[in-house]
């Protein structure tokens, strides 16, 4: 899922690419990259059914996340947000109930052996006050009543590259392993 079509937003002076440094050297957005779901099509409505597999009749196969119970799922969120929400397109929230509702779901459902649940925005970590469900590790990069803040901007297209938690996670990739968690 991809709120905002970057690549061609206007205010990019790169069309057509996105760079994870204001060195501009590597492009994250090549021919490759496959977007399921853009713009208004990102909803919570639409990451629910993502998750636990309540799609319409006839959706196709590449809008699904078809996982079964030896699948090691990684869920990824950046945005803004508060005490237990993460917004969606500044429109509507989505709620430390509505996450821990679906991931329950998706344990009863068989989706996932492990699943991995990163967060990045303010507050992060209220949104998993009620994940009870087993075998989900979640990180998120504020604490309950902290804010998140960018780690690299590009002055050049005026937008945040990276985030801390990120920048974070890629200078030390050992402490986040998996092995590491157990």
């Amino acid at each position: 899922m991809l709120a905002d079509q970057m690549p061609c937003n206007a205010r990019n002076c790169f069309p057509g690419k996105v760079f994870d440094s204001n060195t501009h050297t590597t492009n994250l957005y090549g021919d490759d990259v496959e977007v399921d779901y853009r713009g208004a099509e990102v909803t919570v409505a639409n990451f629910i059914k993502v998750l636990t597999g309540r799609h319409e009749p006839g959706t196709p196969a590449s809008r699904r996340l078809d996982s079964d119970e030896d699948s090691n799922v990684f869920v990824f969120m950046t945005g803004h947000g508060g005490d237990g929400f993460l917004k969606f397109q500044d429109a509507e929230e989505l709620s430390r109930h509505d996450i821990a509702q679906a991931v329950q779901e998706m344990h009863v459902k068989g989706r996932y052996n492990e699943l991995f649940y990163m967060v990045d925005t303010c507050q992060a970590g209220s949104l998993a006050t009620q994940l009870y469900s087993p075998n989900v590790v979640t990180i998120g990069s504020a604490r309950t009543g902290e804010n998140s803040y960018a780690y690299h901007t590009d002055f050049e297209v005026f937008i945040v590259i990276l985030p801390k938690i990120l920048d974070f996670c890629a200078e030390s990739p050992n402490l986040l392993s998996i092995d590491s968690l157990y």
